[in-house]
């Protein structure tokens, strides 16, 4: 029962100076979450769309949805606001355009010290794209990514490869398709849920799977990203054994897309707050949202309500932003005890978790 113990009324989530501060950057159903240390030091994971992609559509018959900041402009905003003068690691989980799309802007906008990855783009041109495809393609954008991190730090990191920032504590659960060769600190015991579906065809392209997975250590706090990690790997990390452990805090893959998300991979890791970096028209699939929220003990946060899957939203208290023009963030404070502290910027409404 010691899971349950959630706060469940609208409160004021206290922010210590000692906490590790995260913000889930709106950008449109991209990715872009920025981590401050509490000696200063910041991490980046992904980079949102290029500027002028990946704005909301108004609604048919509706008027044109204003124009907003790109995803780097926002980064910037956000990076700034905690106090940053540059970005000490940014990493790319994969590159697809709304993870790697922000970084060609970004470079020119704000100091950058270390460009992480998971090694080369892995996922050829199709056959007969649109040119607007064509210019989003992989093969494409993974070009121009390395032209823009040319005379910067660069570093691959392999599954199962450590690195620290600041009292962070960065491993790599998966990375380029492949997973930890080795049960991760926390992890080694049997997984749950194993004689689900195993495997699933269809990816999203090829570079979703080859991202590059995260666990992230806060003292005893465990925070998991995995990117577009697909389903048929998040299986095979967690059955027969889970190689992960548990998570406290859980990005929800794929922007909560169906392709991820396998219920062996949610009942081994059994989090207590998933976050779902959605847009409104962008992941948060009906069939994960009901799967989350079935979960035992945990909350789940969106960042944008699911114009496409409204019947499976959150409670409205937790969708960051329910309109198509609404652009908060979602700010979380987690303390070395594990306390997990959760504010709506747009709303300033906030809740805390205990461990």
């Amino acid at each position: 029962m010691k899971r349950l113990a959630v706060a469940l009324v609208i409160m004021a989530a206290p922010v210590q100076a000692a906490d590790l501060k995260i913000i889930s950057i709106d950008v449109e159903g991209g990715a872009a979450t920025l981590y401050v240390t509490p000696e200063g030091r910041s991490l980046l994971i992904d980079t949102g769309w290029p500027a002028g992609r990946g704005a909301p559509r108004a609604a048919p018959g509706e008027p044109p949805v204003p124009a907003s900041l790109s995803s780097a402009e926002r980064i910037v905003a956000a990076a700034r606001a905690a106090g940053l003068t540059r970005l000490d690691h940014v990493i790319i989980s994969h590159y697809h355009v709304d993870h790697v799309g922000g970084l060609m802007d970004l470079v020119k906008l704000f100091p950058i010290g270390q460009v992480i990855d998971h090694g080369p783009n892995r996922e050829p041109l199709r056959e007969g794209l649109n040119p607007g495809q064509l210019a989003n393609a992989p093969a494409t954008l993974y070009p121009l990514y390395t032209a823009a991190i040319a005379g910067l730090k660069h570093r691959v990191l392999a599954a199962g490869e450590r690195l620290r920032i600041g009292g962070l504590e960065l491993i790599a659960v998966n990375s380029d398709g492949a997973g930890s060769p080795r049960p991760l600190p926390g992890g080694g015991g049997a997984g749950q849920d194993c004689d689900g579906v195993a495997s699933k065809a269809e990816n999203g392209g090829e570079e979703n799977p080859r991202s590059l997975g995260l666990l992230l250590r806060w003292g005893k706090a465990r925070i998991l990203s995995l990117a577009d990690t697909t389903w048929t790997l998040e299986h095979k990390l967690v059955c027969p054994v889970n190689r992960i452990g548990r998570a406290d805090l859980m990005f929800a893959n794929n922007h909560g897309s169906d392709l991820s998300n396998p219920p062996s991979l949610l009942a081994s890791l059994a989090p207590r707050v998933v976050v779902v970096n959605n847009g409104p028209t962008k992941g948060a699939d009906a069939a994960v949202l009901q799967r989350l929220q079935a979960l035992p003990g945990a909350t789940v946060w969106q960042l944008h309500g699911a114009l496409r899957s409204p019947a499976a939203n959150v409670t409205p208290a937790r969708i960051v932003n329910p309109g198509r023009d609404d652009n908060g963030n979602l700010l979380i404070n987690i303390s070395r005890d594990g306390r997990i502290g959760i504010s709506n910027q747009r709303t300033g409404d906030s809740e805390t978790y205990s461990p």
